[in-house]
């Protein structure tokens, strides 16, 4: 099984049917869904963006169809039925679907942060800063970053900040993958019409950087969706078994 695919960095956990692709955040790695992949059977192949990771360069910055390229690659070689997109992959993932609206069938979105919309607000300008701390190597300032998203009542837990740590460090090592311009993932909803795939969407309160309206607003658009809907912190910190256990029922069942 090939390692990289058309400059992306791939891993490959697990064996046989079904094939699912995990597509990761802003900044992220293959490291990134590892998590989410888990307890999902068959095979999980875990892409990391170019521009992202040890994943080649993409000059200039990348777009969304630079992202959706990388998915569609990655798709073809293992010949995945099956998606899964994080944060930014999510959006990498909406506009392969707006092109090939029947390419997988079944489909998971967790924490998708926009849809149709540019990010214009809080989220967008911690990113900015986030970019500028890694830029300058000021690695106490992206863990203070990073430690934001952490809910406070998990903040106090020893491996936490041993995983902040690691997040800041894998951010450092490399140049900030910024976007080449200020597109949102989709023009309008009206593609997402002809998507058939049975699709689960992870959404969790009070993220500012994953507002759950805009996870409510794809469940709606989507013609056979359900919506999670988790605590504050729940995707990677409060009830990571729960999502496990969810992502794992949702892409296991059969499509009739």
């Amino acid at each position: 099984m090939p390692t990289r695919v058309a400059g992306v960095d791939v891993t490959v956990v697990g064996d046989g049917l079904p094939v699912t692709v995990f597509a990761h955040g802003l900044g992220g790695s293959s490291v990134e869904t590892r998590p989410l992949a888990a307890r999902t059977p068959g095979t999980r192949v875990l892409l990391t963006f170019r521009g992202h990771g040890a994943s080649e360069p993409i000059v200039g910055g990348w777009t969304y169809d630079d992202l959706a390229d990388d998915l569609a690659e990655v798709t073809v070689a293992f010949g995945a039925t099956r998606a899964v997109g994080l944060s930014l992959g999510a959006g990498a993932l909406l506009r392969l679907l707006s092109r090939t609206p029947d390419r997988f069938d079944r489909l998971a979105f967790v924490l998708p942060a926009a849809l149709d919309e540019r990010r214009d607000d809080l989220a967008t300008a911690r990113l900015l800063r986030l970019g500028d701390a890694v830029v300058a190597g000021d690695q106490p300032a992206v863990v203070r970053i990073l430690m934001d998203d952490v809910p406070s009542e998990v903040r106090h837990r020893g491996g936490v900040r041993v995983l902040v740590d690691r997040r800041a460090r894998q951010l450092l090592s490399a140049d900030p993958p910024y976007p080449r311009g200020t597109e949102a993932p989709l023009r309008d909803l009206s593609p997402l019409s002809a998507v058939s795939a049975p699709t689960l969407v992870i959404a969790q309160s009070d993220d500012p950087l994953h507002p759950s309206p805009v996870a409510a607003r794809l469940t709606t658009a989507l013609p056979v969706a359900d919506l999670l809907l988790l605590r504050p912190g729940g995707v990677f910190w409060t009830e990571t078994r729960r999502v496990q256990d969810a992502l794992a029922a949702h892409l296991a069942t059969e499509t009739s």
